[in-house]
């Protein structure tokens, strides 16, 4: 499996594709990293496993990205 970097689409920071712990909403598909878990921006809140982006959206993880 080729390694490639992918942004947090919360902070921005850089992390590998097989980094364990990404969490994606089962939405709408956002993603962040583990220390972005607490702290979300977007319009809808989310703090912990409640999606900042969606109204619905819950964060599944920590996964590997495929």
């Amino acid at each position: 499996m080729r390694t490639v970097f992918i942004p947090c689409m919360n902070c921005g920071k850089q992390q590998t594709n097989n980094h364990s712990f990404w969490f994606v909403c089962n939405t709408c598909g956002f993603r962040i990293c583990l220390s972005c878990l607490n702290h979300q921006k977007g319009p809808h809140g989310g703090q912990g496993r409640k999606c900042g982006q969606c109204t619905f959206g819950f964060m599944d993880g920590p996964k590997k990205l495929k």
